[in-house]
């Protein structure tokens, strides 16, 4: 950056420039700064819209709402208390978030993928995790396998559902296991930090030699299995329901 080398490049590179007096370069780092400025804040709005058409989409998945709801209902509502409030110029602003039903489709499905992606980076850190898996009819008549996670994060205990994933065909204890296992390997979790398997009594959990405990087994030693408590509570129940009817309280 020395100014002999600078006056030599400008001669060489740029001779067509090199007879301008300097106040025609300081115009051209004004308008340069100018433009940078107008683009920063172009993306800075920009990004506020985008965030507020995510945080706009949570709220309506998480009131299990109608993805229409946000450009027929919500959007027009915020336009029209913002130009009352605050004028019309705040309400346009408020005109440029995206809410159309594509666009908060979209917004929930990115934000479910995080939510997932984040999970899975929790099992990964913590050192050991336990889950608890049950299979049912769906009103399709369509089979579904449920599955539960409890892990350690930040130093407490919590739970979330892994996945619900249809089981096409057979419900059987292999097949079960051929669903989760395959989960395990293609999002990387290892079986060995697994400590803890829990499930209902029907033969396709339990079963001594075909069950999907069983095939859990075969390499996994270290795992513990328990049944499920509300199951326990309702094997009571039935069990004990002829002589509860008749208990005077």
């Amino acid at each position: 950056m020395k100014p002999s080398k600078l006056q030599r490049h400008l001669n060489t590179k740029h001779a067509t420039l090199s007879k301008k007096p300097i106040e025609y370069f300081e115009r051209l780092l004004q308008t340069s700064n100018k433009e940078k400025n107008t683009l920063e804040n172009y993306v800075t709005l920009n990004d506020k819209y985008l965030l507020a058409s995510y945080e706009v989409s949570y709220l309506i998945a998480k009131t299990k709402k109608p993805f229409t709801i946000g450009e027929q209902l919500l959007l027009p509502a915020a336009i029209r208390m913002s130009e009352i409030v605050h004028g019309k110029q705040y309400a346009a602003e408020i005109s440029k978030i995206p809410l159309s039903n594509d666009t908060v489709s979209k917004r929930i499905s990115d934000i479910s993928n995080d939510q997932f992606q984040q999970l899975l980076m929790r099992l990964k850190d913590s050192s050991k995790f336990a889950i608890q898996l049950d299979e049912s009819t769906d009103i399709s008549n369509m089979a579904q396998l449920l599955l539960f996670v409890r892990y350690i994060y930040e130093g407490s205990i919590h739970e979330d559902i892994l996945f619900c994933r249809p089981l096409e065909g057979h419900t059987r204890g292999k097949d079960i296991y051929k669903k989760v296992n395959e989960f395990f390997e293609k999002e990387g979790l290892n079986w060995k930090n697994c400590v803890g398997v829990c499930t209902d009594g029907a033969a396709a959990m339990t079963g001594q030699d075909l069950g999907f405990t069983a095939f859990v087994k075969a390499g996994n030693d270290h795992i513990t299995f328990t049944h499920c408590m509300i199951h326990r509570e309702a094997l009571v129940v039935k069990k004990n329901c002829t002589r509860i009817k008749h208990c005077v309280f």
